[in-house]
């Protein structure tokens, strides 16, 4: 069965309910993302850990970042980018 609501909203109450819906739906798609994983190319992976595209070849060089190399092509682990980060680990086992 389907019910009708009507109400009166001012200007305020209907940006408000608009912008905590968009949060709501925004949220619900970021933690749906996080479940799984995504290999990032290094240009993805150095705007999600917010370092510059030389800095990141830096810390591959170094071998601190956790990557992949395929045919050539650097591929990062989403996950394992940010498990990186939450650990604060500075080298990574090979």
């Amino acid at each position: 069965m389907n019910a009708t609501f009507v109400t009166t909203l001012s200007t305020q109450e209907l940006q408000e309910l608009i912008e905590s819906s968009i949060k709501e739906a925004i949220k619900g798609k970021t933690s749906a993302a996080d479940e799984g994983d995504t290999l990032l190319d290094t240009k993805e992976a150095a705007v999600l850990i917010k370092y510059e595209i030389t800095s990141l070849y830096g810390l591959v060089k170094r071998r601190k970042i956790p990557f992949c190399k395929v045919e050539g092509k650097l591929l990062f682990s989403r996950k394992k980018l940010l498990d990186w980060i939450s650990s604060g680990h500075q080298a990574v086992d090979k």
